[in-house]
C-alpha cells in the first residue's frame, strides 16, 4: 500500500513538473510572437503611438489619459501631437499656441535599431520646425510598451509611456 502511495505522489509530482514547463514554454512562445508582430509592425514604418503618461525633467508624473495626444508613424513622415509640461529656455517662442509638441512631416535622421536578446526595438528621428527641433529616442517592447524621451533645443526634456499599436482603420 505504502509503495502505490509513493508511487502515485512521484507520478503526481513529474506530471505537475511537465505541466509547468509546457506552460513556461507557452508563456516564452507568446512573448516571442507578440515581439515579432512589434518588429514587423515597426519595420513597415505604419504605426501609432499613444501615451497613458508624461515625466518631467523634475520627476513630475502626469496622467494623459483624459488628454489627447499622438505620434502616429506614415512611411518616412510623422505626425504628432504630444502634450507639454516643462520648461522653455526661450521666453516661450518655441512654444506652439497650445503649448504642446506639435509637428507633421518628415522625419530626419532616421535610425531603428533591433535587440533581438531583450527583446525591444529603438527608433532614433528628428522633427524640425520653424521655431524648434526634436530628437526623438523610442524604445518599443514586445507587447507595444513604449517609452518616448524627446529633447528639444528650447525646452527641457520630457518623457512620455505608453502604447504603440497598428493604426486604426479611418472611418468614413
Amino acid at each position: 500500500m505504502k509503495k502505490i502511495i509513493l508511487l502515485l505522489l512521484i507520478s503526481l509530482l513529474v506530471s505537475s513538473t511537465i505541466y509547468a514547463q509546457s506552460k513556461k514554454e507557452k508563456k516564452a512562445e507568446k512573448a516571442l510572437q507578440e515581439y515579432k508582430d512589434m518588429k514587423a509592425l515597426i519595420e513597415g514604418m505604419e504605426f501609432d503611438f499613444q501615451a497613458d503618461w508624461a515625466t518631467t525633467l523634475q520627476g513630475r508624473r502626469i496622467s494623459l489619459t483624459s488628454n489627447a495626444n499622438f505620434l502616429k508613424f506614415r512611411n518616412d513622415s510623422v505626425d504628432i501631437y504630444l502634450p507639454y509640461f516643462g520648461t522653455s529656455t526661450s521666453g516661450g517662442a518655441a512654444m506652439t499656441n497650445d503649448g504642446g509638441i506639435v509637428y507633421s512631416g518628415p522625419v530626419k535622421k532616421f535610425k531603428m535599431s533591433v535587440n533581438d536578446k531583450k527583446k525591444k526595438i529603438l527608433l532614433d528621428f528628428e522633427a524640425n520646425d520653424k521655431n524648434d527641433t526634436f530628437i526623438f529616442n523610442m524604445v518599443i517592447f514586445k507587447g507595444g510598451n513604449t517609452l518616448i524621451n524627446v529633447i528639444s533645443d528650447y525646452r527641457s526634456s520630457i518623457k512620455y509611456d505608453g502604447q504603440t499599436r497598428a493604426p486604426k482603420p479611418d472611418k468614413k
